[in-house]
């Protein structure tokens, strides 16, 4: 009887934790961090990257900014719809082919949902802000991109691929800050090469790590 207190207390707090009395290590949440600061200096550089690299006050694109942050909320949404269409096809497909094909799909379609969602709102952002600059080709791009980055760094965060999103935001951070530092190339065409790299490598892992079916359970 004696004993029945301290087994049911282990029984309701679960299997036990691979962490110290503090909680988690503090090396498990530091990818966190660069990510959070990774895609925090993108997003910055979106809105003053012209005015930082010596270019006229209203070059300034804070609608830019404002669209990519209010679009988190339908960001994280569309991050769960991401994952109920994808535990969805797991249950129907019969192959690992077939389940990656409808985790394309899915991905394609949460994807584009967010992109209209965000370029709905830089638009907006656009006509309401005062003295905005036009929201046209290279910044439309780029917005774009960059919210491509942000999507699907958070969607391999929410599967536990932290590391790679922040590693990739990382080095996309850096790569236009020695840009801008060293005064290389035109601002806003560099914004759009270095958010066209970030996309497409964090799409190809996307593919990579959550194309397999034991992502998923």
């Amino acid at each position: 009887a004696g004993a029945s207190g301290p087994v049911r207390w282990r029984m309701l707090r679960g299997p036990e934790e691979p962490y110290g009395p503090g909680g988690p290590r503090l090396a498990d949440s530091v990818p966190y961090g660069v990510f959070g600061l990774g895609t925090g200096l993108l997003v910055l550089y979106a809105a003053l990257g012209e005015v930082l690299a010596g270019g006229p006050a209203e070059a300034v694109a804070a609608p830019s900014a404002v669209a990519l942050t209010l679009s988190m909320g339908p960001a994280e949404w569309l991050l769960h719809r991401f994952r109920s269409g994808t535990l969805a096809g797991l249950r129907a497909a019969r192959s690992p082919l077939r389940f990656r094909l409808r985790m394309l799909g899915v991905l394609a379609r949460c994807l584009s949902a967010y992109l209209a969602v965000l370029l709905a709102l830089g638009l907006a952002g656009t006509l309401c802000w005062p003295g905005a600059p036009p929201l046209g080709g290279a910044r439309a791009g780029t917005l774009l991109l960059l919210g491509a980055v942000m999507w699907t760094g958070l969607l391999l965060q929410s599967f536990g691929a932290v590391r790679a999103a922040a590693a990739v935001c990382a080095g996309a951070a850096a790569a236009q800050s020695l840009a801008l530092l060293l005064e290389f190339g035109q601002p806003r065409t560099v914004q759009l090469a270095v958010a066209g790299a970030a996309a497409a490598s964090l799409a190809a892992l996307v593919c990579l790590l959550l194309g397999r079916a034991t992502a998923h359970r």
